[in-house]
């Protein structure tokens, strides 16, 4: 069976957006003949997946730094002849190359299966054969959550525009076989408006290369992600703001925030006490043992892959409710739940007074992710929803 591959970026597993294709095409690759079409940005390299793949295309895309840029680069996309075909509406991923690439892989290639991301889906929505979208998350319905929390008028119209725009483009899921969500909480989101078949696999966690290196302990709170994300930084502004004084009144204890893009924002938070690494070769180095993850996340969707990696690493995790959404752990034993400031400072001051807490509630939670988030888990899924499809 031969599958066309489409990704927005050369699948990664630093990149969560990335991530459930890179094990994809790492874990099914003896049972399927896969080629892969994607955007080459640069940053990342192809070199782990070739010996998986039948074939591979890529195109170069231009990151722009500024919104501006970006702008002027999107709309002349937008308004090229050739998109009048696809009816990408203000896409930034429309590329006249990438579209000729596609479709001169389908006519060449007899291909009996073609699964997209949600950012490629308008390449082949109309393609007859079978397809599946890996949407993910319910996005639009993202937007509108950060439309309705926005406190200006200005960010009230930028969100309320990116709603719009994305659950349009979400009416596209209709024209394919099957709609891949990472959690039930975004099913129910998409099933509102969305009529096709819409199947749940949870992202994974590779227990085998998150482990701790190291026996020597740390005592400190750690948060990672791209702090480039809305969501991140309302999470860290909300913990900066509302929580980190309450814990400093009571105890001295570092924070890092890990990962890369940190906003101006991130940036100025920089103190004895605060550690902005920016971005780093490998999050493990940070996640050491003794450690307390911090996930105060006050908006997203999907599945949280840095709290199924923390865990993974035998790292206590405090979460709110929207952090640990379609992660079924179980609050006291795998996690500590914290859904008000107050709540979540007590339960960084218990988990860095109590060690046997910590480390009860960080074995648990290897063993929690190893026996309900593996990979292996996730694709046995995946081979399923494909044989199910496929016809």
């Amino acid at each position: 069976m031969k599958i066309l591959l489409i990704c927005h970026e050369i699948p990664s597993m630093s990149v969560g957006a990335t991530l459930p294709f890179y094990h994809m095409i790492r874990n099914i690759s003896k049972m399927y003949d896969m080629h892969l079409v994607c955007f080459n940005s640069g940053k990342y390299q192809v070199d782990p997946l070739k010996e998986h793949l039948e074939g591979y295309d890529m195109i170069d895309i231009v990151e722009y730094e500024t919104f501006m840029d970006q702008f002027k680069y999107t709309l002349s996309n937008m308004l090229s002849f050739n998109n009048l075909k696809k009816r990408s509406f203000f896409n930034y991923y429309y590329n006249k190359q990438m579209a000729k690439t596609i479709d001169g892989l389908i006519d060449e290639n007899d291909f009996d299966m073609i699964i997209t991301d949600m950012p490629m889906a308008f390449y082949v929505k109309n393609t007859k054969i079978p397809k599946i979208i890996y949407a993910f998350d319910a996005v639009g319905e993202y937007n509108h959550e950060m439309y309705k929390k926005a406190d200006t008028l200005t960010s009230k119209l930028y969100w309320y525009l990116n709603y719009l725009k994305i659950h349009n483009y979400e009416k596209a899921y209709n024209k394919f076989n099957c709609c891949i969500v990472v959690n039930e909480k975004d099913k129910i989101n998409l099933q509102k408006h969305i009529k096709t078949p819409i199947e749940v696999v949870a992202n994974g966690v590779d227990v085998n290369f998150f482990k701790q290196k190291t026996s020597k302990k740390t005592r400190k709170l750690v948060f990672t992600g791209d702090m480039s994300t809305p969501p991140n930084n309302d999470a860290i502004r909300y913990f900066m703001d509302e929580i980190y004084p309450l814990i400093q009144k009571e105890v001295t204890v570092p924070l890092e925030i890990v990962g890369r893009n940190p906003t101006d924002y991130i940036k100025s938070l920089t103190s004895d006490n605060v550690n902005v690494t920016g971005s780093v070769s490998d999050v493990r180095d940070y996640l050491t043992p003794g450690s307390v993850f911090i996930t105060p996340m006050v908006s997203g969707t999907g599945i949280k892959n840095k709290i199924l990696e923390a865990m993974s690493m035998n790292l206590s995790c405090i979460c709110t409710k929207t952090a640990i959404s379609g992660i079924r752990a179980v609050d006291g034993h795998d996690y500590l739940l914290a859904d008000s400031p107050e709540e979540f400072k007590d339960a960084v001051i218990r988990l860095l007074s109590d060690d046997n807490l910590n480390h009860n509630i960080a074995e648990n939670a290897r063993v929690f992710v190893k026996n309900n988030y593996s990979w292996n888990i996730a694709t046995n899924k995946l081979v399923n929803i494909i044989e199910k499809y496929k016809t």
